[in-house]
């Protein structure tokens, strides 16, 4: 397991005993879920370097190589928050969000109880009708569809999409 399977596992235990306790096989999970978030941390680094070449910028050597480490940091922040640091399962932030109403606090607490379950194995993207499929995507990252089985590809393959 690498260092983001340890980060994951490590928070998923102390703030998602639930979604931890309904894996079947934690140990796989966070090997894998670990290994999905260095690859994603590498292709968003690693297209965040091409978009934006050395020789345009005009800096030294130690300039680049502290933007360049920035990046990653910075990087490897946003997949971690999208990932692997989700809410508490007691996390009742969205019911306190006073941009949200009560409709939309609900869909987003449906979205995530039936994204962990897609995630952890515990459902299939084929035991919800196309319009449920449809909420479950909306708005979510590539990432966490190719997780929850939700992407394009699978969808096809499986004669959902």
């Amino acid at each position: 397991m690498n260092q983001y399977g340890r980060i994951a596992e490590q928070h998923w235990r102390e703030h998602r005993p639930q979604s931890v306790a309904g894996l079947a096989n934690p140990e796989e999970f966070f090997t894998e879920l670990g290994v999905d978030v260095q690859r994603e941390v590498q292709a968003r680094w690693s297209s965040e370097r091409v978009a934006v070449p050395p020789a345009s910028l005009r800096e030294s050597y130690l300039e680049r190589v502290g933007r360049l480490q920035q990046s990653r940091l910075e990087v490897e922040g946003e997949v971690l928050r999208e990932l692997v640091l989700l809410p508490a399962e007691d996390d009742e932030d969205l019911g306190d969000d006073p941009f949200l109403s009560a409709e939309e606090t609900a869909e987003e607490q449906w979205r995530e109880s039936h994204l962990l379950e897609l995630i952890g194995g515990r459902s299939r993207a084929a035991d919800f009708t196309a319009e449920e499929r449809q909420r479950l995507r909306a708005g979510a990252v590539p990432r966490l569809l190719q997780l929850a089985g939700l992407s394009n590809e699978v969808l096809r393959a499986e004669g959902l999409l």
